[in-house]
């Protein structure tokens, strides 16, 4: 493990800003980083997939670049990703999880990233293939980067990864109508779900109320933030007492006092962040699962990885119109208190018919991961990009 870029992750944000803002920071990203040291991928073979270190965690979670990475492997990639926050190398879901860029190949590889301000580690390997993966709105990481001067935001370094990649894909069409002008040869990558992690069954969890039919739950599991619709979510616990709103997820800190308030009333469950091999049990446990997401510019890019997840499990969804939920006919969708709690009124009324169950793991099941990579698995191949030339 990088013993600096460890003492990188625990100083405060603030300072870690001011820093990234000095002259030469370029230089003290890269030292911290290090470089890779195994050797280079030999020509004829495939390359190796390597995810380089940013804020993701394997087990802590789960979203998008995590699922793509599985979907690689599973297609018989060699994968790494990177953690320096790791004790030791470890495999999970057939990817390798390492401590330090030193223990990933030193050339041949592709690149698949999502987070172009590491386009300044690119130059640690020879010969590199890079994906760049756009799977949310730029402006999400606006509120992550206050203080720091324009050059060093995410948007400057966008446009030279988005020209230099030589794969791009984004995550819905709403982002690829965003971005089609910087690249006219995007690839659609959607999001999608892993059908048999989320409908096999699981125990359900100890921390959530017994199951009841006369007091169902309504669930939620994801991050709690600043695009959570926290008055609808009151609006519509407060109207329904008999049901119970469990939340399960990571509270953003700058959402702790609205989440908070929350917590205050009678049925709701606030039950923080819980182990991402855990989600399913989770879900599966729910009466229904709801997406309380606000619609606005950063979010109507957005293609939650929960609804497949619900459908998978067998759980009926109802979500607040987002234009991937609305895209859906298996998923509700409702912009008020008053639809929300009559879709949600709906929802439970055939929440336990095996039919229907039957039919949400029908659809969970055409948007597998798998599924959803195979454009990018044939355009490697067809171009030889996929292996060391």
């Amino acid at each position: 493990m990088s013993r600096l870029l460890a003492v990188w992750e625990k100083l405060p944000k603030g300072v870690r800003n001011s820093v990234k803002a000095l002259p030469g920071s370029e230089w003290l990203k890269v030292r911290i980083a290090g470089s890779p040291k195994l050797p280079a991928i030999q020509p004829g073979e495939r390359r190796s997939v390597v995810y380089l270190p940013t804020w993701a965690r394997w087990d802590v979670m789960r979203q998008r670049p995590q699922y793509l990475l599985s979907a690689f492997a599973a297609a018989g990639y060699v994968v790494y990703f990177i953690d320096p926050r790791e004790r030791q190398p470890r495999i999970q879901d057939g990817v390798t999880i390492v401590t330090s860029i030193r223990q990933v190949p030193a050339g041949g590889v592709i690149l698949y990233v999502h987070f172009a301000p590491l386009r300044h580690l690119f130059e640690r390997f020879d010969d590199a293939v890079v994906i760049y993966d756009l799977l949310d709105d730029l402006s999400i990481y606006d509120n992550s980067e206050e203080g720091l001067p324009p050059e060093r935001r995410v948007a400057a370094h966008h446009l030279h990864v988005m020209a230099g990649a030589d794969i791009v894909t984004v995550s819905n069409e709403i982002l690829e109508q965003r971005h089609r002008a910087e690249r006219d040869d995007l690839i659609l990558v959607p999001n999608g779900v892993d059908p048999v992690r989320f409908s096999t069954p699981q125990p359900r969890p100890a921390d959530l109320p017994d199951a009841d039919p006369d007091h169902p739950v309504i669930g939620y599991h994801g991050a709690i933030a600043e695009w959570f619709d926290f008055e609808l979510f009151a609006e519509v616990a407060k109207a329904a007492p008999d049901w119970r709103f469990v939340l399960v997820g990571p509270v953003d800190p700058a959402a702790t006092a609205r989440a908070k308030d929350l917590e205050e009333l009678p049925n709701v469950w606030l039950l923080g962040e819980r182990p991402s091999d855990a989600m399913p049990a989770y879900v599966q446990a729910f009466d229904v699962g709801a997406i309380w997401f606000q619609v606005n510019t950063m979010t109507e890019g957005v293609t939650p990885l929960k609804m497949y997840e619900y459908l998978a499990a067998g759980v009926p969804c109802v979500a607040t119109p987002l234009p991937a939920c609305i895209a859906e006919p298996a998923v509700s969708t409702a912009g008020d208190a008053v639809s929300f709690q009559q879709g949600l009124h709906e929802a439970l009324a055939e929440s336990a018919d095996e039919t229907q169950r039957a039919a949400r793991r029908e659809v969970a099941r055409r948007h597998s991961w798998s599924e959803n990579l195979h454009p990018v698995l044939e355009l490697l191949e067809e171009s030889s990009l996929d292996r060391v030339r």
